[in-house]
């Protein structure tokens, strides 16, 4: 009944080729996986001092122009080099590009200030290779 084999003549070349394109498109797909350069890394900026205090995050309303300084790091704590850092919001903005430290220094000048009794700048910071932080209470203001 099952007597005619001519239907095998050729499975065993057929299971040896897609065997071998089952293989590259695994061997492809291992390879775009394990690279990660195409995923960006995650950063995060932080406050680490006005006018070379370390104590207070506020700034307060006409009290001149006041250096703020970011530190940016990335997800292993290493520094990020060449991050743009901008203050933004209550009619004023500020910038700063990060150094080799990881570190940036951005002057805020207090009396373009809208603030009525108190608001916050935000935060922002973008690099190259990176996923954009932003954090939109990062630094208070008061009508003193």
């Amino acid at each position: 009944m099952f007597r005619d084999e001519t239907a095998t003549m050729g499975l065993p070349m057929r299971m040896v080729v897609l065997t071998i394109v089952g293989m590259a498109g695994l061997a492809a797909m291992i390879m775009f996986i394990g690279d990660m350069s195409l995923v960006p890394k995650t950063m995060h900026a932080d406050i680490t001092g006005i006018d070379n205090s370390t104590t207070s995050s506020v700034l307060h309303v006409n009290n001149g122009t006041k250096n703020v300084t970011i530190s940016v790091v990335d997800v292993d704590g290493g520094p990020v080099v060449g991050a743009t850092v901008v203050f933004y919001g209550l009619n004023t903005s500020a910038s700063g590009i990060t150094n080799s430290n990881g570190n940036a220094l951005v002057n805020i000048n207090t009396s373009s200030f809208s603030v009525p009794g108190e608001g916050y700048l935000k935060l922002s910071a973008k690099a190259s290779g990176f996923v954009d932080y932003k954090n939109d209470f990062a630094l208070k203001v008061v009508d003193s």
